[in-house]
């Protein structure tokens, strides 16, 4: 990634072990593991890369010639991989169309990865479902997302058009690992619902579970967003669910005491277009309804900000506004570039 080979990124370490007077790496395993000195070692280089990037991205807004000041940089975001890799992809592309000088790189992984990445510094931001705050991590609420009966459309539920938990007993699904947070939801919600489908098959992924619905006829509780082009195909029919089940999305970051600002200005950019364009808008909601026509009343304020905001351009090098349902979720919570 860097353009550096394994043997010199060795002889580096090694001149920076002896530099120091200390060993960084513990050779005698494998994978190789830090010393408590290569950990602290890391974690403060971490800090001051961070506040390096941050100082850098300041400088070039405040100091830089009118039409030049867009920040510059790279954004590390971790991401679930049921965050919506498509609809991420077109939000990535979007905004480096509109920001040449930042990239952003995402990476899918687990939840626990996510937090991870986060919390050691190799991602400025995570996405993922059901966000838990603690003292290394702050979060920023994104969007609920309605989830929906999923089968394919051949299937007895798939003629109905909404379902009860009591209805799906009797009937084969195929459901998430209780591991993960999205499987423990849904398992508690039958529960308290009365629905006692039987549980035929377990995964961890959720693309794997849209095949499986597919190949093997039988049904699903998903985000509704994720097949809704499965849904547009004819492949498989989303069910709306009664009562509604939905799955809070955030992104998180890291909080630290030694930390002025949480983000550099390029990754509080991102975060803001992320906001704006895969938040709580009317937009948004479209996609994340079993019937797109179906927009909830609450969104209309959004509807008109985002169709005003679509005629203007942002001013260069400053943050997106989030649309106005976003900004009250977000408003306390984003780490902007000053805080």
């Amino acid at each position: 990634m860097h353009g550096i080979t394994q043997s010199a990124a060795s002889q580096r370490i090694g001149h920076l072990e002896k530099r120091l007077g200390v060993t960084l790496l513990d050779r005698s395993v494998r994978p190789l593991e830090l010393t408590d000195a290569g950990a602290v070692y890391l974690e403060g280089v971490q800090d001051v890369l961070r506040r390096y990037d941050r100082l850098e991205g300041e400088v070039v807004l405040a100091y830089a010639p009118t039409g030049d000041n867009h920040p510059a940089g790279d954004v590390r975001v971790a991401a679930i991989y049921s965050s919506g890799i498509d609809l991420l992809s077109r939000v990535r592309r979007r905004f480096e169309e509109e920001q040449p000088k930042v990239s952003v790189r995402i990476e899918y992984e687990y939840p626990d990865t996510v937090y991870d990445a986060v919390v050691n510094g190799r991602a400025d931001v995570g996405i993922l479902s059901y966000p838990e705050r603690f003292r290394k991590v702050g979060v920023i609420p994104l969007r609920d997302e309605p989830m929906a009966v999923v089968c394919p459309p051949k299937h007895p539920l798939a003629k109905l058009k909404s379902v009860t938990p009591e209805l799906l007993t009797g009937h084969e699904r195929v459901a998430f690992s209780n591991d993960l947070p999205i499987g423990r939801r849904i398992t508690a919600y039958l529960k308290e619902n009365g629905g006692a489908p039987t549980t035929k098959y377990v995964f961890d992924n959720l693309d794997t579970i849209k095949g499986a619905v597919a190949a093997m006829g039988r049904f699903a509780i998903l985000p509704a967003r994720t097949v809704q082009r499965d849904v547009d195909a004819g492949t498989l029919v989303a069910v709306r669910l009664t009562p509604d089940l939905t799955r809070p999305m955030g992104i998180i970051y890291r909080r630290g005491a030694r930390q002025s600002a949480p983000l550099s200005p390029a990754a509080a950019l991102f975060v803001d277009f992320l906001i704006e364009h895969t938040g709580p808008s009317a937009t948004t909601a479209r996609l994340n309804h079993v019937n797109p026509d179906t927009t909830p009343a609450a969104d209309a304020a959004s509807t008109e900000a985002s169709r005003a905001k679509s005629d203007a351009k942002a001013k260069p090098g400053a943050a997106a506004k989030a649309s106005p349902s976003a900004k009250a979720a977000s408003k306390k919570n984003r780490p902007g570039a000053s805080s």
